[in-house]
């Protein structure tokens, strides 16, 4: 059976089917390396260079699975180091499918959503958007899911979350013109039926990502 290592923030909140984090996403068997002290805060800010990326490095190194991939899309910023690391591929995030996307829909038709958009958008994160001028919608500091994350608290109200998650893409599809969606953060895909069953628009994440690399080892129920 093939294997996906997972370098996961030390972090300890529900994981439901669709998360990264869930063994129920994926036909493949799933190797978790919770990385200490790699917390929340110490990744998703303008500020990532100045994060110890040596418990990462020591993850990878003890790590079996055919594909390599990370907890969090922030990682993005730390691919090319990490990558070099590796013979195997590695997938630090959702957005290294930008540039494919970016030839597929202007910039205009395509939405990023993200944890925190005013991050994101920060300049250590430019080389990951590689330019990317269309619209990035971040959840609300106050919202559910956000809160549940940033905090680690143990329970998650799928439904809330959910519900505020469809409010977010609709606010962003009110306009018109959006026509696919990106999901950065890895712990959005468990609403991605949802928001397929509102919105007529095209959605990729890093599961869809993952897919493309290597089929059949996510479970086609979360694609």
């Amino acid at each position: 059976m093939p294997v996906v290592s997972l370098f996961q923030l030390d972090t300890s909140f529900p994981r439901i089917p669709g998360d990264i984090g869930s063994p129920e996403t994926w036909r493949a068997g799933l190797d978790i390396h919770v990385v200490p002290e790699l917390s929340v805060a110490r990744v998703i800010n303008s500020d990532p260079g100045a994060t110890d990326m040596t418990k990462v490095e020591a993850a990878m190194d003890r790590a079996r699975g055919d594909i390599l991939t990370t907890s969090c899309g922030f990682l993005a910023y730390w691919q090319d180091r990490l990558a070099a690391r590796t013979a195997r591929p590695f997938v630090s995030s959702a957005l290294l499918a930008l540039p494919d996307l970016r030839r597929r829909f202007a910039d205009d038709e395509l939405a990023i959503l993200t944890f925190n958009a005013d991050v994101l958008t920060s300049p250590a994160f430019a080389p990951s958007l590689g330019g990317f001028t269309g619209p990035i919608a971040g959840l609300a500091e106050e919202s559910h899911l956000r809160q549940v994350i940033a905090n680690d608290l143990p329970a998650l109200d799928r439904q809330r979350a959910e519900d505020e998650i469809v409010r977010l893409v609709d606010g962003l599809c009110a306009a018109g013109g959006v026509r696919a969606l990106l999901l950065e953060c890895t712990n959005l895909p468990p609403y991605k039926q949802a928001l397929k069953a509102r919105f007529d628009i095209e959605i990729f994440d890093i599961l869809t990502l993952i897919d493309g690399m290597k089929a059949d080892i996510v479970d086609p129920a979360h694609l």
